[in-house]
């Protein structure tokens, strides 16, 4: 993908993925400078773990956060939801919301549920917006519901 955006592969080819029946195909508008400048420093932030796998701890909340930012921001940039490993769509249960806004004047809402959430449910609500106006209004999530 960073490769692509410094134009040392086309944009429209393909990226082909063991395991996956279908290409990756790169959706141009969701290659953000945020969303690049984050890839490329998550990129330069997992690069010890290649040579120091022993820095490698399941608990390290720190190294969650990147991995899963990066996997939102490369699921963003090819369309689709990519499973890891032996993982199956069902392995991720719940709802996920990503939102862009360059400016905001009305009302964004990442989820409204009738309920609330049960052990199983997870909800996952990823907002932006540069500009939020004095009339803007930014809700993550709303439940009077149940999600799970």
């Amino acid at each position: 993908m960073l490769d692509r955006r410094a134009g040392r592969v086309p944009m429209e080819q393909p990226d082909h993925v063991s395991g996956q029946a279908q290409p990756l195909l790169v959706s141009t508008p969701a290659l953000t400078d945020e969303r690049v400048a984050r890839i490329t420093g998550a990129h330069g932030a997992l690069r010890v773990y290649v040579s120091r796998p022993e820095f490698l701890h399941g608990d390290d909340t720190e190294l969650r956060e990147i991995l899963g930012r990066l996997r939102r921001d490369l699921e963003e940039v090819y369309g689709r939801r990519l499973p890891f490993g032996d993982e199956k769509e069902a392995d991720r249960p719940g709802v996920e919301v990503s939102q862009r806004a360059n400016s905001l004047d009305g009302k964004q809402v990442g989820m409204r549920v009738g309920g609330g959430i049960t052990d199983r449910g997870r909800a996952r609500i990823d907002q932006e917006a540069d500009t939020i106006g004095e009339t803007g209004e930014q809700v993550g999530i709303e439940v009077t519901g149940t999600i799970g």
